[in-house]
This record gives structure tokens, sequence and C-alpha cells, in this order.
């Protein structure tokens, strides 16, 4: 007698898993980030900001450099977007190094849109004025968050910096561990440049790096669970 054929299932291999993070992980991490925010809000983004204008540490130009590492990101990561189609017209496989360059890009392009919405709902004041004589803690004294505010002036949280290089460097961290360096290097240096300018708040950066980590993590993982 011959043996049956196995079924598709059996003589499959087994995908790679995408391991979600449970609802319980995912609750326990807002809780956790919604407390950073909150400690930054009362006790360090007022001495930071105020430390920084004082000390004029914006005379430094190299960290405005820094400020614009995330620029180019959204560059490449439109450039790879508007590419995609085409790529996939030529019904190849895509190599491992294309798939995560996509995935980084959909993180990006998603963390924007949410951090967009996110910053209309908070409507927080920048640390100082940068748009049409906008108040800020710095000349004001205006200092918190005036919800539901469309207005430019109200936009600093969370941060849109923060939330393009930290959508890229998760997915890039998950998905290449030998680049993970390079990943916490880039992020770090928006970081120094953000706080060093005073562009933002540290609240407004906390936040922006949870929403894209959490926008980088959730995409790669469902981008995992599409291959066979």
């Amino acid at each position: 007698m011959s043996t049956p054929p196995p079924s598709i299932a059996s003589a499959t291999p087994p995908a790679a898993r995408a391991d979600f993070p449970a609802p319980q992980a995912l609750l326990g991490a807002c809780a956790l980030a919604l407390l950073a925010v909150l400690l930054c809000y009362f006790l360090l983004d007022r001495p930071l900001a105020w430390f920084v204008h004082d000390h004029d540490l914006r005379r430094y130009a190299w960290l405005e450099w820094l400020t614009h590492i995330p620029d180019f990101i959204v560059y490449a990561s439109a450039l790879v977007l508007l590419l995609t189609p085409f790529r996939l017209a030529w019904r190849k496989a895509a190599a491992r190094g294309e798939r995560v360059l996509l995935t980084m890009s959909l993180s990006v392009a998603a963390a924007v849109f949410l951090k967009n919405v996110l910053k209309y709902l908070f409507g927080r004041a920048w640390p100082e004025t940068w748009i049409d004589h906008n108040p800020s803690l710095i000349q004001n004294h205006v200092y918190g968050f005036f919800w539901l505010q469309s207005g430019e002036g109200f936009h600093s949280f969370p941060s849109g910096h923060t939330t393009i290089v930290f959508a890229a460097m998760s997915v890039l961290w998950l998905a290449a561990p030998r680049l993970r360096w390079l990943a916490a290097l880039l992020c770090a240096a928006v970081i120094v440049g953000l706080l060093g300018m005073d562009y933002h708040f540290l609240g407004d950066i906390v936040a922006g790096a949870f929403l894209a980590g959490v926008c980088g993590l959730y995409l790669q993982r469902a981008l995992l669970a599409q291959r066979t």
C-alpha cells in the first residue's frame, strides 16, 4: 500500500511565528509610558527647557544637524513606498533587506499619521516660540495641554521627529540584531538634538518614542506573519 501524500500543512515548513504582545503586556506598557510622561510633565520638562535656554545650547550648530536625521528617513521612506508597486510588478520574491525597508517605511507612515492625530487632541504648547509668535514656556510662561487645538503653535506633543526615527529604527532593531547599535545611535542622536535645541520637552520625546515603538513592533510582527 502506498503512503498517502502528506497534507499541505505537514509538508509546508512552519513559517516564522509572529509573537504579538499580549493585551495585558500592551496595557502595562501604556501605563508605564503614561507614568513616564506624567513624571516628565511635573518634574523634568520645565527645568530641562529652562536649562537649555539659560545656557544657550542652541548656539551649537551640530545639535541642529542632529535634528535633521528624521528628514532623511522620511525622504527614504517615501521613495521606498513609491517604488514598491513597481518592484512588486516584477513578480519576484523580495529579498529580506527589501522587506525590512518596506516595513520600516510603513511603520513611519503609520506612526506619522497617528502622531498628527495626537498632536491635535493634546494641543501642547512648545518650549519656545517658533511659529507666528506662538505662546510658549520660555517667552510667555505658557505651559500645559490645550485640548483640540488645530494651530501648529500647540503641536509639541508627541514629538514628530522622535516618532519618525523610532518608527524606522524599532523595525531595524527587531529585524537586524547586528545593526542595533546603529538604531540606538540614531535614536540617541535625535533625542540629544531635540533637547539641546529646545525643540521639544522630554515628555514629548517619551510619548513619540513609545508611539513609534508600538507601530514598529506590530507592523514588523504583522508582516512576519504574512511570510510563508
